[in-house]
């Protein structure tokens, strides 16, 4: 290889590693509203349980959506990313301007329809662009940055939604503008001409990603693990919004502090360190430990009833395992498709997603209904658990077989 490629190739990386830092930090501060929003629906407008339910089940049922934008891209992965990041912060650019609880909602939908949308692409992009031994440990490194971000935003915005020092429909806007400026970085990043999909993974990709389950057991194990904690977590949703604002009353301030900083501090102090297990551990085990996690955050929340330092030793927690959540959602394809393409591995994590936003969400707020949040809180916590154990055993099952020998139809 020439000194010419291999300079280009060299600024090829950085010019990648520097969109992917831009985009985890110019995409923090409306994701860190955006968390807030439910409670503040039901603090501000007086959220419906059914409105609050819906509100979660935007995420995961219209990831089956985004799953399809990402199988039928056309004019390529930057393309892809670019234009999904455009229509995901342009609804918030308008939110000021809009009262109406539904209209809301369907902006929200908007944001959670294109949002995921782009992240195929981003992940077969840094597949592409960056190394294998660095990819874990810069992808870690942005996540930790991105929520040192949030702790500073979690020292200003509690305190301006308290004091009405800036409406919060303005604070979405401003956070959209920032967001949007993620497309100036990303237009510059360069890949060679794409080889044209297969026909078949395009004609129908649902029916492509069902056989590489099939094809791949210890990926489907995977997703059946991850199912576990994903489930539980929207199951727990709206639950958490009524118990948030109704029991424990909070202030946006105190949300905002254990959101962002104590929540910023767990993910800060943990990412290396599940990086490191993502290397030195079957990504099962791994996913168990991480379940574990989950788990652990609604029973330490409920003692916040009594304690409230409870709480923010409930969202320290929670952001440990989110940290290990994270890098796994979005690089256990490349995890799982070695040195072939990642991009179906990562759109079944979609398709997955939206498979449990269809139930979970709207269950979660009729047993919120009939039981109270309390009950629902500890049923999920019980089925995080029961999730932790089927991946430790599923880490003894491919114990000296980690990846199954049989390929995946992308791969042949």
């Amino acid at each position: 290889m020439s000194k010419v490629s291999i300079k280009a190739k060299d600024q090829g990386c950085e010019t990648t590693k520097f969109a992917l830092l831009w985009m985890n930090l110019a995409s923090e501060p409306l994701i860190a509203l955006y968390t807030l929003l439910p409670f503040i629906l039901r603090k501000e407008l007086g959220a419906s349980v059914l409105q609050l339910s819906l509100f979660v089940m935007l995420r995961p049922l219209l990831s089956v959506f985004s799953f399809y934008w990402s199988a039928f891209r056309k004019g390529g992965l930057v393309s892809n990313l670019i234009g999904a990041c455009i229509l995901a912060n342009l609804p918030f650019v308008f939110f000021p301007f809009v009262d109406n609880v539904w209209l809301l909602l369907g902006a929200c939908a908007m944001y959670q329809l294109f949002s995921r949308a782009g992240t195929p692409a981003l992940i077969e992009i840094l597949k592409r662009k960056i190394p294998e031994k660095p990819r874990a440990h810069i992808f870690s490194l942005y996540f930790i940055l991105s929520f040192i971000e949030s702790g500073i935003l979690g020292m200003v915005v509690g305190n301006l939604l308290d004091n009405n020092t800036i409406p919060w429909k303005y604070l979405f806007l401003i956070g959209a503008l920032v967001g949007l400026s993620s497309v100036l970085i990303q237009r510059r990043i360069a890949l060679p001409k794409e080889k044209i999909q297969d026909a078949e993974v395009v004609k129908n990709p649902l029916r492509s990603s069902f056989a590489l389950l099939r094809a791949r057991p210890d990926f489907a194990r995977f997703q059946w693990g991850f199912m576990f904690g994903g489930f539980a977590l929207m199951l727990m949703a709206p639950a958490l919004s009524i118990f948030y604002a109704d029991t424990l009353a909070l202030s946006y301030e105190s949300m905002t502090v254990a959101r962002y900083i104590f929540m910023g501090i767990g993910v800060a102090l943990s990412s290396m360190l599940w990086k490191r297990g993502l290397q030195s551990m079957q990504i099962h085990r791994v996913t168990g430990w991480v379940l574990l996690g989950f788990g652990l955050f609604p029973v330490t929340l409920l003692a916040a009833s009594w304690n409230p330092l409870c709480l923010y030793g409930a969202f320290f927690i929670y952001g440990i395992a989110q940290a290990g959540s994270h890098l796994l959602w979005n690089l256990s394809g490349t995890v799982f498709a070695r040195e072939g393409d990642s991009l179906p591995y990562t759109a079944v994590n979609l398709l997955m997603l939206g498979l449990r936003g269809i139930v979970a969400p709207f269950l979660g707020g009729v047993l919120c209904d009939l039981w109270g949040p309390l009950y629902v809180l500890i049923a999920g916590a019980l089925i995080c658990f029961a999730g932790m154990a089927y991946m430790l055993q599923s880490s003894r099952l491919w114990s000296g077989a980690y990846f199954s020998r049989k390929k995946a139809p992308s791969e042949t």
